[in-house]
C-alpha cells in the first residue's frame, strides 16, 4: 500500500495571495510547488516569443553553426547520426529537415547532400560505432552531426578524425569523466552556461535549428529568410513535442513552452505519417467516439510507444520514414506496421515480465531479471525456458524490451531493476530506478566490467566487456548471483562460449555482485515503500466546472508537471459497479459528509479495489475529470488510490 504525502503548504507570500483572478485551488497548487507570483503568471500563460532562450547561450553553438554552414556552402555530404528511440528519431527528422531547408534556399536542388544514419539497436546498439563511421566516410561523408547521442563516445570521435570527418555532437545525456574532442552542444556539460539543462535530444536539435535559421541571413542573400525561417521552425514543433514527452524529461521551463506550442502544431500537423498514426492509435477520439485534442497523454501512451516499437523489435528507419514521407499510401502502410509491432512489443514485454517476476528476490535492494540462457543453473522449482518464442523457445530475450521489463519490476516493487540479455554474443541490459537511487552513477562504479554505458539517474543502458575463456577462470572467480551456485557452468553456456557467444558470464556475475553491494549500501537506511504525492485535500463541493476548466491551464501534464491529485477523506460508498465485458473496471458513487455525490471510476482496477462494497468508508485520491456523453457533461473523478477511511473523532472530523 502506497504512503500518501500531502504537498500543500500554507501560502505566506502576499504577492501570490494578491492574484484573485486565478482559481484559489490552482493558486495553492502552484504555490506549493515553489513558484513565485511572477512564475505562476508565466506558467499559466507561457509565451513562445518571450520564453525561448537564445540558442547562442550554448558555449559552442556559434562554432557549430559556422562549421555546418562551411560544409553546406562547400556542397559536402552531411550525415545526421541519430538514435532509435522516439526522441532520437524525432531529433533526426528535425536536424535533417533543417539542413535540407538551408541547402535548398533559392535552389531547385540542394547544394549539399544531406543524409541520415540510425544504428540498428540489435546489431549495433547506442551511439557512434567505428564500423558505421568507416562506412559513412567511404560513402563520402565529410561532417557527422549526432542527435540524442555520443556524449560519451570519446574513442569513436577520435577514430572519426583519423578518417577526415568533422564531428558535431548534439545530445542531452549525462557526460562521462572525459569528453570527446569535438564541438558538443549538450546542456548537461559542466562548463555549459545554458540556463536550462532539462532539454530532450529533440529540444537540443531544435536549438541548433534555431541557431542555423537565425544565422542564415548572414550567409545567404535570399530575401525574406527570417519570416520563412520562423514559419519553418514552428512547423517542426510537432516533432519537438513528441520527442520531449516520449523521453520523460521535465515539462517545465523551456520544455513547457516547446511542448505546449508543439501540441498546437501536432493537432493540425501536415505530416501524412503522423495523421495516419493518430488515426490508427485512435488518439483523436475519446472512449465515446467524440473528437478530442491530442494532449501529452495521447503522445506518451499512444503515439510515442508506436514510434519506439520500430527500434525495439525491428529498425527505427521505419519510424523515421513515417515522420517524413509525403506518400499517403506509404504513410498508411508504415502506420499499420508500427501498430502491429507495438502490439507484439506489448505481448513480449508482458511474457518476459511474468517470467522475470518469478526469478527476482523481492527482498533485495536491486532486482535482476536475467535471460535464462545466461544463467548456468537455476534453483529447483524455478522455470528455466525463456518465454520468448520469436526465434524458438531458447532464443534470447529481445534487447529492445529490456528497459520496459526493468520498468515494470521497478513499478511493482519500488526498487531499482536491471533486465539483461544476450545480443549477438554481447551481454547487454537496461535499468530503471527510483528517485532515491542513481542507477547511472552505480554503473560508473561498475565501469571496470562495462564496455560502454550511459543514461540518466533513473534510466540506463549498458554492455558488458568480454570475459576470458572459462578454462582460464578458477572457481574462486565465480560468485553466486540470484541463487546460482558458484563455479557451476552449464553445458549450454559452455557450448556458446566455445562458439564466441555468451562468453561474458564471469563479468556478468561480478557486475551483478557489485551492483547488489552498491544498492545494499546506498539504500540500507531507505524505506523502500512507494510514496504517492498528493497535491491538496479538498471538499467535494470544490469539484465543479470552474475547477476543471482552471486545471486545464496547467496542461501539458507530464514529468515535472504531474496532473494534480486531490484527496477527500471519509467518503461513503453509495454504489459499487464492475464495468466492462470482463468486469475489469470499477465505478463508485460516493457521498461526502456534506451529502455531495460524485461518481468515481477506475479503469483496469486491482482486485483489492473490487472488494469495495456499499456502506464502506474510504479516503480517496483522484484526478478531477469530466465525463461527456450524448451531449451531457458531468463531473467525474478518476481514481488514483484509495484507503479504508481512518476512524475519526468529532474533534478532528472535517467536512469533505
Amino acid at each position: 500500500m502506497r504512503k500518501w504525502n500531502l504537498l500543500a503548504k500554507k501560502i505566506t507570500d502576499n504577492k501570490i495571495l494578491d492574484l484573485p483572478e486565478i482559481n484559489p485551488v490552482v493558486l495553492q497548487l502552484l504555490a506549493s510547488r515553489g513558484l513565485s507570483a511572477e512564475q505562476i503568471k508565466k506558467f499559466l500563460e507561457p509565451s513562445y516569443a518571450e520564453e525561448l532562450r537564445d540558442p547562442f547561450l550554448f558555449k559552442q553553438m556559434r562554432d557549430a553553426v559556422e562549421l555546418i554552414f562551411k560544409h553546406l556552402q562547400a556542397g559536402n555530404k552531411i550525415v545526421v547520426y541519430g538514435d532509435y528511440d522516439a526522441d532520437g528519431v524525432c531529433s533526426t527528422a528535425i536536424m535533417h529537415e533543417t539542413l535540407f531547408f538551408l541547402a535548398t534556399l533559392g535552389k531547385t536542388e540542394p547544394a549539399a547532400k544531406i543524409d541520415i544514419y540510425i544504428p540498428d539497436r540489435a546489431s549495433e546498439g547506442y551511439g557512434l560505432k567505428k564500423s558505421a563511421l568507416k562506412n559513412l566516410a567511404k560513402a563520402g561523408a565529410k561532417l557527422i552531426i549526432t542527435v540524442d547521442n555520443a556524449t560519451r563516445n570519446v574513442d569513436e570521435v577520435a577514430y572519426a578524425k583519423t578518417l577526415g570527418l568533422d564531428i558535431i555532437i548534439t545530445d542531452h545525456h549525462e557526460p562521462g569523466p572525459k569528453l570527446p574532442d569535438c564541438l558538443i552542444i549538450n546542456p548537461k556539460l559542466d562548463y555549459e552556461k545554458y540556463p536550462f539543462s532539462g532539454l530532450a535530444g529533440c529540444g537540443v536539435a531544435f536549438k541548433v535549428a534555431e541557431g542555423l535559421i537565425s544565422s542564415a541571413t548572414h550567409v545567404f542573400s535570399s530575401k525574406n529568410i527570417n519570416s520563412k525561417g520562423d514559419i519553418f521552425l514552428k512547423w517542426l514543433l510537432d516533432l519537438v513535442a513528441i520527442g520531449t514527452i516520449a523521453d520523460l524529461v521535465p515539462l517545465i521551463d523551456e520544455n513547457r513552452v516547446l511542448v505546449k506550442y508543439g501540441l498546437v502544431v501536432l493537432n493540425k500537423t501536415s505530416r501524412l505519417g503522423l495523421k495516419k498514426l493518430i488515426a490508427v492509435a485512435r488518439s483523436g477520439v475519446d472512449k465515446n467516439g467524440n473528437n478530442r485534442e491530442i494532449d501529452s497523454w495521447q503522445v506518451g501512451f499512444q503515439l510515442a510507444p508506436r514510434l519506439n516499437a520500430a527500434g525495439r523489435l525491428n529498425h527505427a528507419n521505419n519510424a523515421y520514414e513515417l515522420l517524413v514521407t509525403e506518400d499517403a499510401a506509404e504513410a498508411d502502410k508504415i502506420a499499420q506496421q508500427l501498430n502491429a509491432t507495438n502490439q507484439e512489443r506489448q505481448r513480449l514485454t508482458e511474457e518476459i515480465f511474468q517470467y522475470a517476476d518469478t526469478q527476482v528476490n523481492q527482498e533485495d535492494k536491486i532486482l535482476f531479471a536475467v535471460d535464462p540462457n545466461l544463467t548456468p543453473a537455476l534453483p529447483a522449482g524455478r522455470p528455466n525456458p525463456s518465454p520468448y518464442e520469436g526465434e524458438g523457445r531458447n532464443a534470447p530475450w529481445p534487447a529492445g524490451v529490456m528497459g520496459l521489463v526493468a520498468g515494470k519490476l521497478t513499478e511493482k516493487y519500488y526498487r531499482p531493476a536491471l533486465a539483461i540479455t544476450d545480443k549477438g554474443g554481447e551481454i547487454v541490459g537496461s535499468g530503471r530506478s527510483i528517485s532515491e537511487f542513481d542507477v547511472t552513477a552505480m554503473l560508473e562504479e561498475c565501469a571496470e566490467w562495462l564496455a560502454n554505458f550511459g543514461g540518466h539517474k533513473q534510466a540506463c543502458g549498458f554492455t558488458l566487456k568480454p570475459s576470458p575463456p572459462p578454462a582460464m577462470l578458477p572457481a574462486s572467480n565465480c560468485v553466486a548471483v540470484g541463487g546460482l551456485q558458484a563455479g557451476q557452468p552449464s553445458p549450454s553456456l559452455a557450448g556458446r562460449q566455445a562458439k564466441g557467444r555468451g562468453g561474458n558470464k564471469s563479468n556478468l556475475e561480478k557486475f551483478l555482485a557489485k551492483a547488489k553491494k552498491i544498492a545494499a549500501e546506498k539504500l540500507a537506511d531507505v524505506e523502500l515503500t512507494p510514496t504517492l504525492d498528493v497535491d491538496w485535500k479538498i471538499n467535494f463541493s470544490d469539484v465543479n466546472e470552474d475547477l476543471y476548466e482552471a486545471l486545464q491551464k496547467l496542461r501539458p501534464f507530464g514529468v515535472g508537471n504531474p496532473q494534480p491529485k486531490f484527496l477527500t477523506a471519509n467518503l461513503s460508498v453509495v454504489n459499487a459497479l464492475n464495468m466492462g465485458a470482463d468486469g475489469r473496471h470499477l465505478k463508485l458513487k460516493l457521498q461526502a459528509e456534506n451529502k455531495v455525490l460524485l461518481d468515481a471510476v477506475a479503469f483496469s482496477a486491482g482486485e483489492e479495489w473490487k472488494k469495495i462494497k456499499v456502506g464502506d468508508k474510504i479516503d480517496l485520491v483522484y484526478y478531477v475529470d469530466r465525463n461527456e456523453w450524448n451531449g451531457r457533461r458531468e463531473m467525474q473523478l478518476k481514481i488514483v488510490d484509495m484507503h479504508n477511511a481512518k476512524p475519526r473523532t468529532n474533534a478532528n472530523a472535517t467536512k469533505a
